[in-house]
């Protein structure tokens, strides 16, 4: 089984209205769908029937868990605002637990990196690999999984100027590891993408004409630039994530953490997909098979007067 959950918050018509969210998970569906053969899908936007309050986001990380064996494939993706608050639980080294918003952040409240980690990461059976793609800001520590790695990949040579296009090869690979010793491993294999670092924000961007996350477009065009190698490594990704960050002029820094010991040199995915590509789309409570994906408007708040919300660099 491959199954995913994919929340995009626009916040519509707030003070928060973001503009990218929504493609960033039509985007992310349509690559697991076509290249990752997923086959099993839940979907919550602000235009969806079941809306990504904080209720139903939780209800969505039971769902997405349920049922999952040895052998399977699970991804959740989120796009949308990220916040701090202050830790009241002792865990966090920095004193501040990362969070995510839901759409009724105002009234419910947010998702906290302790409940991300007690609803999520660690419910995932051994032998299931869970891949967490946060889009957001201060989502550095997102899942408080135990291991994390950074980046400070840089030009070889030093007296170059920042490039217009990135080329792998001009850049010194340069990575970093920490274990925080307050977390324990998972059982399954659990990975988080996050867009930046915890004091950082990511940034909502209009990127090649598209209203996107940074993170999700840098990290789709990794993917479908080596859609064809069956060793791309996470020392790779990473890599390509944060110099692409740079070569944008973007500030943030995207992390990877992992409930257990990740080596770099091992591939990003393990085995290439064999499943079906029927496609269902998944309610909290059941299945109902439909016959294809039928995907939101492409940038449908996009406003060109608004033209600091968005970051083109040309």
């Amino acid at each position: 089984m491959r199954r995913a959950f994919l929340v995009g918050i626009n916040y519509i018509g707030t003070p928060s209205q973001l503009y990218g969210c929504i493609n960033d998970v039509n985007n992310i569906g349509t690559y697991l769908y076509t290249f990752r053969k997923y086959n099993s899908f839940i979907v919550m936007t602000d235009y969806s029937a079941i809306k990504p309050t904080r209720a139903n986001i939780l209800a969505g990380f039971a769902a997405l868990v349920r049922g999952a064996v040895a052998g399977d494939e699970l991804w959740f993706h989120y796009s949308g605002h990220g916040s701090l608050k202050r830790d009241t639980n002792g865990d966090e080294e920095s004193g501040a637990d990362s969070c995510i918003c839901p759409i009724d952040f105002a009234s419910s409240g947010n998702i906290t990196d302790d409940i991300i980690r007690n609803n999520l990461a660690t419910l995932v059976p051994k032998g299931v690999r869970l891949y967490i793609v946060l889009d957001a800001c201060h989502s550095g520590t997102g899942c408080d999984l135990r291991y994390k790695y950074d980046d400070s990949s840089y030009l070889t040579n030093k007296r170059s100027p920042l490039p217009d296009n990135y080329i792998p090869n001009d850049w010194s690979l340069q990575q970093t590891n920490y274990e925080f010793k307050r977390y324990s491993k998972t059982n399954g294999e659990v990975f988080c993408i996050s867009g930046c670092q915890d004091t950082q924000t990511s940034a909502d961007a209009f990127m090649e004409g598209k209203a996107a996350g940074v993170l999700s477009f840098l990290l789709l065009k990794c993917l479908h630039d080596n859609s064809q190698s069956t060793t791309y490594k996470w020392k790779h990704l990473l890599k390509d994530i944060c110099c692409g960050e740079k070569v944008y002029k973007f500030t943030q820094r995207t992390s990877l953490t992992s409930g257990n010991p990740l080596n770099l040199e091992d591939s990003v995915f393990v085995s290439s997909p064999t499943q079906s590509s029927k496609i269902y789309s998944r309610s909290i409570s059941d299945l109902v098979p439909i016959t294809r994906i039928t995907p939101l408007p492409r940038n449908l708040n996009y406003n060109p007067l608004i033209k600091k919300l968005y970051i083109s660099y040309n």
